[in-house]
């Protein structure tokens, strides 16, 4: 055998076994569950028409969450997107299901940098200030979309719960400090 036949036969045999290796079931899109998507869609548009609930821009102008207000606080210190903050939330899906909990019954609040949340949490804490707690509720545009996330490992070792495509997400958002505006 060549050695130019030896080094086709040893690529080919090498590429056999990385390119399977390069893939990843976190690439893997989430499966769109229709029923899921419509329950989503229309409780978002019957929360539209209650009571106390107006509307805010997102500010990437993609849409708009929903928001009430539950307290004001006494502060009218900004918040901003490059803001980090102390805040306690707690998410739920429109089933009443709860996908995250940094609630008070958990202990100290939860430190966040608004630039790393998602468009709709990070719209809505630029609009409140240091003791507001808001109900929003996030349309799957502001939110996770049309992929979702996966449930992943988490730096402390816990998962995050699975949020499936076309989720609405409810949070109740308590902010109780501005750390770095």
């Amino acid at each position: 055998m060549s050695m130019r036949k030896f080094w086709q036969i040893l690529c080919v045999c090498l590429c056999a076994l990385v390119i399977p290796a390069c893939g990843s079931d976190e690439d893997d899109p989430l499966p769109v569950d229709e029923e899921w998507r419509q329950l989503n869609d229309e409780a978002f548009q019957k929360q539209t028409q209650m009571e106390g609930y107006e509307r805010l821009e997102s500010q990437s102008n993609a849409g708009y969450i929903l928001y009430k207000v539950l307290e004001t606080g006494d502060s009218d210190e900004p918040i901003y997107f490059t803001s980090q903050v102390e805040c306690y939330y707690k998410g739920t899906f429109v089933d009443g299901r709860v996908f995250t909990d940094m609630s008070f019954e958990h202990g100290a609040p939860a430190t966040i940098n608004v630039n790393e949340k998602i468009d709709g949490f990070a719209t809505a804490l630029q609009y409140m200030h240091p003791g507001d707690r808001w109900e929003i509720w996030i349309p799957q545009a502001l939110g996770y979309g049309s992929a979702g996330s996966a449930s992943r490992q988490q730096s402390d070792g816990t998962y995050s719960t699975e949020i499936k495509p076309y989720t609405t997400l409810i949070y109740e958002i308590e902010v109780t400090r501005v750390i770095e505006p």
